[in-house]
């Protein structure tokens, strides 16, 4: 959303153009992974689940990818994968889901 702010200085009008970012607009992987649930079965950094992979190593050696894939269908990369696809998040929320596997 864009704000148009008006500031005087010196007897002059200037007119600035801010950009300001909601909540929604940026996209936090921890908190993505709280909310969709992959803490309750991965764990990772030491905390989390212990029914599935640790991910704290995940992204070594697996390209973004590998990952976006993994976690859009599962299945592709392991065809016996009991893990859920979600496909129904944007790219921007799987970028940030792989940004904080990366950190």
């Amino acid at each position: 959303m864009k704000i148009l702010k008006t500031v005087f200085r010196a007897g002059m009008v200037i007119t600035v153009a801010a950009t300001l970012f909601s909540s929604g607009c940026s996209v936090d992987g921890a908190s993505l992974f709280q909310k969709e649930g992959c803490i309750n079965c991965h764990r990772f950094k030491g905390a989390g689940g212990s029914i599935c992979p640790d991910l704290t190593d995940v992204a070594k050696g697996r390209s973004d990818e590998w990952l976006r894939q993994q976690i859009k269908d599962p299945g592709v990369n392991y065809p016996n994968s009991t893990m859920p696809g979600f496909g129904h998040l944007s790219e921007k929320e799987i970028q940030a889901l792989i940004d904080y596997l990366k950190s």
